[in-house]
């Protein structure tokens, strides 16, 4: 499998995971959830959206929907973290107008995407996650309360953390990977291919395509449309047709964009654009 994989929530999932075996490289993005993670031990390195950075126990990962990540295992370290997902309207309905329990998501500069928690901040956290892991297994009376005070309790202190607590991390990508990026980024909307990166780079097609495969589990292409639907959205929530979308995120089909756009979102253009409006016009009201 070298497609950046798509995985959608249902109102949320937490899960507390343990393991001491190396992992394949893989990418993956949730199309219609928020997702935190408390990184508690290994030898891991974090990537999200094009950089990578080296995580130390006690940061917590803030990833927006339809962010590209991933987790890179280097060796067979004990390997612990708790990711939690949200759904977007789970967390409004969690909110008040006092307190956007959605702000944290976007409290962080461009490429900080992480901050770090004491240790009294990391037992409140995992309390919680395991908490909400124990309701939803036995579903005693009250259960379904418990959860939604622990998935606001966790939110107020990833808001709190994101106000008090200035994280930095470097992208630690290797320079080959980064031009990629780079150059991805810079030319979406063009009739970009791998040859015109690899001509670009003065590398082969088949040594860049090796390269990026080794690095990050997925294929170029798959990775180059994938970001194409990324920003397709984007334009879509800022207003543009549907035909503008396809071609401005570098698409050159439309029955292409249409069907891609379906797998990955769930919906069709259009249905975003106007679930997008929807939100625009709830935030307002």
């Amino acid at each position: 499998m070298d497609n950046v994989m798509i995985e959608p929530i249902d109102q949320f999932a937490a899960v507390h995971r343990y393991s001491c075996k190396k992992y394949e490289r893989t990418l993956h993005l949730h199309n219609n959830a928020y997702e935190l993670m408390l990184f508690k031990s290994g030898n891991i390195d974090y990537f999200i959206d094009g950089s990578t950075y080296s995580l130390r126990p006690g940061d917590l990962t803030f990833i927006p929907p339809n962010s590209i990540h991933g987790f890179f295992t280097k060796d067979n370290s004990p390997y612990e973290r708790l990711p939690l997902h949200i759904e977007k309207s789970y967390i409004e309905k969690l909110s008040t107008d006092q307190t956007d329990l959605l702000k944290c998501f976007y409290a962080f500069p461009k490429g900080l995407p992480h901050y770090h928690l004491n240790a009294q901040q990391m037992e409140e956290y995992e309390t919680h996650v395991d908490t909400i892991i124990k309701s939803m297994k036995e579903k005693e009376f009250g259960y379904d309360i418990k959860v939604k005070t622990c998935i606001t309790m966790i939110l107020l202190l990833a808001n709190s953390v994101t106000e008090t607590n200035n994280g930095f991390l470097t992208d630690i990508s290797p320079k080959v990977i980064r031009d990629t990026f780079k150059y991805i980024n810079d030319n979406l909307s063009e009739d970009i291919s791998v040859h015109s990166i690899a001509e670009h780079l003065n590398l082969s097609a088949s040594r860049i395509s090796h390269i990026f495969k080794d690095y990050t589990g997925t294929s170029l292409w798959n990775y180059i449309i994938s970001r194409r639907i990324q920003y397709s959205k984007r334009l879509l929530c800022q207003g543009s047709s549907v035909t503008t979308a396809c071609f401005e995120s570098g698409f050159k089909d439309y029955a292409h964009f249409i069907k891609t756009f379906q797998k990955n979102a769930g919906c069709s253009p259009g249905r975003y654009a106007k679930n997008c409006k929807d939100a625009l016009i709830s935030d307002l009201e």
